[in-house]
């Protein structure tokens, strides 16, 4: 599940020295509605934010609730119902027919900022996890807004008795690879007090994309991989092109020899490669060591003839490879063919085909 946290956490990070911050997460919804449970938005005192909770269209009138928040400190939910085209009134006009349930609580500075802290850590750190947040209670001795964060044994923080549900229907939230599917799901506690609603949100770091070739075709792909929140990484052996001055300031730029790439990059760190050299030579010796290395995604530019031809040469005929790369969106300059291989590796990365919405009743 893609949350946006890349954005987020750059927002907390240059509103660290302020007194507290208000979180608005979206905890439950009905209908149609723009984002899920787990979408957040953080708010300063100042009524600035970052983060959707919609289209665009609420957050506004959300920052006007926050100010409550600040100023008495407690946790509130607030609820947008479209569903009968009340949103009218509110001059919001969406039209999305979908109701919307939000908790507004505040975080202090003094105290890390709730999870915040320990997220940032653990994001930096690459690590996957869960988040824990109670929702409703009818215990005393916990109230909404409470919550558990677990990143590993290092990178834990929040009240972990919450944690009763660590592993997702789906299994191990903490398994290798990244797998943006993962949706949350909720879960209730009985406890002898009471029962704790929680909500449970599947932690995962930005899909991690290596592009193999530093050409001009290069140059989109990594633009729209760092558009997306992704970390980009780019190799090639050209000194002339693997130059930092020509990728976005976020990627990381490598010169190595094709034959080198598995000794100085962590391929089991890599959720999608997308080879673009234009030789053939040097896209085979990439390709045997991310078929080697097990990636997730591998794409190839060219034709089938030739992807057929590369994996017959490195004795992995029956590995499947993506070949020609990308969607068919009647791409052909290097803008939208890299269009084309984003969306594929965001498809493959959330377990989707990548038909029109019209056809699957979206």
């Amino acid at each position: 599940m893609h949350l946006g946290l890349t954005a987020l956490l750059e927002f907390y990070r240059t509103h660290q020295t302020d007194d507290a911050l208000v979180l608005g997460t979206v905890i439950a919804t009905a209908g149609s509605t723009y984002r899920k449970p787990g979408a957040m938005m953080l708010i300063t005192h100042d009524s600035s934010y970052h983060g959707l909770i919609s289209g665009g269209c609420l957050e506004a009138d959300l920052a006007s609730h926050a100010k409550e928040v600040f100023a008495d400190g407690k946790t509130r939910n607030v609820c947008y119902d479209m569903s009968q085209g009340d949103d009218f009134a509110w001059g919001l006009g969406l039209g999305c027919d979908g109701v919307i349930h939000l908790m507004l609580q505040r975080l202090e500075g003094n105290t890390g900022f709730g999870f915040f802290e320990t997220l940032d850590q653990a994001w930096k750190a690459n690590k996957n996890g869960l988040l824990s947040l109670i929702t409703a209670s009818g215990d005393p001795n916990y109230s909404a807004g409470n919550y558990a964060l677990h990143c590993g044994a290092e990178f834990s923080n929040g009240d972990l008795s919450l944690m009763s549900s660590m592993h997702s229907p789906e299994g191990s939230l903490f398994s290798e690879g990244h797998d943006m599917s993962r949706r949350y799901w909720q879960d209730t506690i009985d406890t002898s007090q009471g029962n704790i609603d929680l909500l449970l949100i599947p932690i995962m770091p930005p899909p991690a994309i290596l592009i193999c070739g530093a050409g001009h075709d290069a140059l989109p792909v990594a633009r729209l991989a760092v558009e997306m929140g992704w970390r980009c990484t780019i190799v090639d052996h050209r000194p002339g092109f693997a130059r930092t001055d020509r990728f976005p300031n976020s990627c990381e730029i490598r010169v190595l020899q094709p034959d080198e790439l598995s000794k100085h990059i962590q391929l089991d760190h890599i959720d999608a490669a997308v080879l673009m050299t234009h030789h053939l030579g040097h896209d085979r010796s990439y390709l045997s060591q991310v078929v080697e290395a097990t990636v997730s995604y591998i794409g190839l530019l060219g034709p089938r003839a030739r992807r057929d031809r590369l994996l017959d040469e490195i004795g992995a005929k029956g590995v499947h490879v993506h070949g020609p790369a990308g969607l068919d969106i009647g791409a052909e300059m290097p803008e939208s063919i890299a269009l084309a291989i984003i969306a594929e590796i965001h498809a493959f990365l959330n377990r989707r085909d990548g038909s029109m919405l019209t056809q699957s009743g979206g």
